[in-house]
């Protein structure tokens, strides 16, 4: 395994086999790669499949933090009349917003200005299992 790049996480290959190191030498938290700030990162599981496209799939984590400011493009967990959902925030040339799922089967949602909607915090890191 080689040691580069940022923070020193190494990369390894996903080809063939490095017949070189079968170890970290270090202990490895998370938390130090995927939260920047705690008192304001939650993680939720994500169900449905709305943001496939994103590379979220359902059962896995998602890391959100609270104290980002959204923008449009980025992927949000907003609360819109009372419901809870992840899609990626778009501003509309109207200054109108929109909720869009990453998967062609679900339909942009439109924010009606009259609307009980929030953003709850912005997607920064999902985590997705592997195994069955």
């Amino acid at each position: 395994m080689q040691m580069h790049g940022i923070n020193s996480i190494p990369y390894v290959s996903c080809g063939f086999p490095s017949p070189a190191d079968d170890y970290l030498e270090a202990p490895l938290s998370l938390d130090k790669y995927l939260v920047r700030n705690p008192s304001s990162t939650f993680i939720v599981r994500a169900s449905g499949d709305s943001m496939i496209g994103a590379g979220i799939f359902p059962k896995d984590l998602i890391v959100i933090d609270r104290s980002i400011t959204a923008v449009s493009g980025m992927i949000i967990l907003a609360i819109l009349n009372g419901e809870f959902t992840v899609k990626r925030l778009i501003k509309n040339p109207n200054q109108t917003w929109s909720l869009k799922p990453e998967n062609s089967m679900y339909p942009i949602i439109d924010v009606p200005p009259d609307s009980d909607y929030q953003v709850w915090g912005v997607v920064t890191h999902t985590i997705h299992q592997c195994l069955p």
